[in-house]
């Protein structure tokens, strides 16, 4: 990065880890070690869960077309503005990927102590992961996340 960005593209680029942070919020009210602890913020983030919510069910697949076709491959859009928009998309394929296949399992593991432990402890990782990414676009760096950061920069053309 040659200059930094200006404050604006900093504040816009944390906009794509809602998405991540909401499917993180939601998996961690399962998990039923956290929910004393995010009652605490639940006023914080009530009004927009309950807008995600109302939305349509075919709103997520056209947010990734758009974001990932409108922003992501454009090189009008700054590159670091583009890296965290796909990171964002990254984390939250990631957290369904998670999601989907745990529903495989067994219901005794899934809604049993083992269940509880394994969301507990992914929506822990989760959230510090996604508060990280969202600390480092408000500073200007790059979120390096192993795996993920790799696949970012894969997805973005370069000048």
């Amino acid at each position: 990065m040659a200059k930094k960005p200006k404050w604006w593209w900093r504040t816009l680029a944390c906009l794509p880890y809602l998405m991540p942070l909401h499917e993180t919020w939601m998996y961690a009210e399962t998990a039923y070690h956290l929910h004393p602890f995010l009652e605490d913020f639940e006023f914080l983030t009530y009004p927009f869960l309950g807008a995600i919510g109302r939305l349509p069910g075919w709103f997520l697949m056209a947010y990734f077309f758009v974001a990932y076709l409108g922003v992501v491959r454009r090189k009008e859009w700054p590159y670091f503005f583009r890296f965290h928009v796909v990171t964002g998309m990254l984390l939250e394929i990631a957290l369904q990927v998670i999601g989907t296949v745990s529903r495989w399992m067994p219901l005794a593991v899934y809604w049993g102590k083992l269940g509880m432990h394994f969301w507990t402890a992914v929506a822990f990782a989760y959230l510090f992961t996604v508060l990280e990414c969202i600390l480092c676009a408000l500073t200007c760096m790059y979120a390096d996340i192993p795996f993920v950061c790799d696949a970012a920069y894969i997805q973005i053309p370069y000048d």
